[in-house]
């Protein structure tokens, strides 16, 4: 098939998530693959008034190949944001009408999302909806209404909905009244890179003790992360044991906030700010880690998500503790060994708390978390799975 994948994201500097891993797994099963992309904040920031081409190894499988494709712009400002729906739609809509493209996964919504979808539909191209999040909720911006009402336009006419669990689901449904057919389509999870050995130790790099207990987090510094919560209640654990430690891997839109905290607590020695780091060197990261959190503040936009820090903390093996949330609870079952707590507030003393537990206990939880991530997010399965929704797709577009 020719598949092309729309997001409003930048392909070469986005933290890697199934976004990347469908395209260039379906790219290494045969089929030719493209993507739409939004250069939001490039490394290299530059004026084109033409869309470009090029063709990209892939940043999970270097052996996959896809063409990626960006749209005109003025160097990928903020402020830009708001005009990228009017920069892109020529170049969106001229690709759609003249490559032959057999399906279109979309994961944009408001920057390119529902263009695609109008432009699709006059191309006689099915469109799968790839449903991760609530985009009216991700961003604080006067535009979320209008992100709202695209999101409804979206969920109602795309050919077929996908999404990563249950509870996103149900969401695209009730918003929209959706009556077309609607899957739930797990992601993929690369169990070899999360379970790779790890020789590399960065305890010396980072001015970590070799006896320290850590406690990690890793991904994006969302307004909804928790972070802040958890820094504030680490404060009392750090009193309780010198040891303990807090490694942030990532940043985003709190990482000021949250190393102005830090400061103002005066527990700038005890919590380390990485950066963020290639997806590549994660694994040496999380084997730091004791016990890894996933803090996110219980809420609509939390409920729905499936945060894929979850899976990968579970396939390297990391005792988890995370806030209890729809979705992700719902696709991973009980008895998965995670740590459950009803909000941020709850996380510091629970990961404390197991980071002190028996080793042999500790080795018990990672197991039972492997041996589930494992039966449900292979990524063999995962990938067979959504190429079949893409075929039945396109097949009943050509029978239609």
């Amino acid at each position: 098939m020719r598949i092309l994948f729309v997001h409003e994201v930048n392909y070469l500097n986005k933290v890697i998530f199934e976004m990347h891993e469908f395209p260039e797994l379906l790219a290494l099963r045969g089929h030719e693959v493209a993507f739409f992309h939004y250069p939001e904040a490039p490394d290299r920031p530059r004026v084109s008034l033409r869309s470009k081409r090029t063709r990209i190894s892939g940043r999970v499988h270097p052996d996959a190949e896809i063409e990626l494709i960006t749209p005109p712009t003025f160097g990928g400002s903020r402020v830009e944001r708001y005009f990228a729906p009017l920069l892109a739609s020529r170049a969106l809509r001229r690709e759609i009408r003249s490559r032959g493209y057999d399906v279109i996964v979309l994961y944009s919504v408001p920057t390119t999302g529902w263009q695609t979808v109008a432009f699709a539909k006059s191309a006689g191209v099915p469109v799968v909806f790839r449903a991760l999040d609530v985009s009216h909720k991700i961003r604080r911006s006067f535009v979320a209404p209008l992100v709202r009402v695209a999101e409804k336009y979206i969920y109602r006419n795309a050919t077929l909905l996908s999404a990563n669990n249950p509870a996103m689901a149900e969401y695209c449904v009730r918003l929209s009244g959706r009556v077309g057919p609607t899957v739930v389509n797990v992601p993929p999870v690369d169990f070899l890179h999360f379970e790779e050995k790890v020789e590399a130790d960065l305890h010396g790099e980072l001015g970590l003790p070799s006896s320290a207990k850590v406690v990690l987090y890793m991904g994006t510094f969302f307004p909804f992360s928790g972070l802040d919560v958890v820094v504030a209640g680490m404060v009392e654990e750090f009193k309780r044991y010198a040891d303990l430690r807090l490694v942030l891997v990532g940043g985003g839109a709190l990482d000021k906030t949250l190393r102005d905290l830090v400061a103002q607590l005066g527990v700038s020695d005890r919590v380390i700010f990485t950066g963020v780091v290639p997806y590549s060197k994660l694994p040496q990261y999380l084997k730091l880690a004791d016990v890894a959190i996933n803090p996110f503040r219980p809420e609509l936009l939390t409920h729905v998500a499936l945060p894929h820090k979850v899976l990968q903390y579970m396939a390297a093996g990391v005792p988890t503790v995370s806030t209890s949330l729809r979705g992700l609870r719902g696709v991973l079952g009980e008895g998965s060994g995670v740590t459950w707590v009803d909000g941020p507030e709850g996380v510091a003393s629970a990961a404390s708390a197991l980071a002190r537990k028996d080793p042999s206990e500790l080795a018990a939880i990672s197991r039972a978390q492997l041996d589930r991530v494992r039966a449900r997010f292979s990524k063999e399965t995962a990938v067979a799975a959504f190429e079949e929704a893409l075929t039945v797709v396109r097949r009943q577009q050509t029978h239609d």
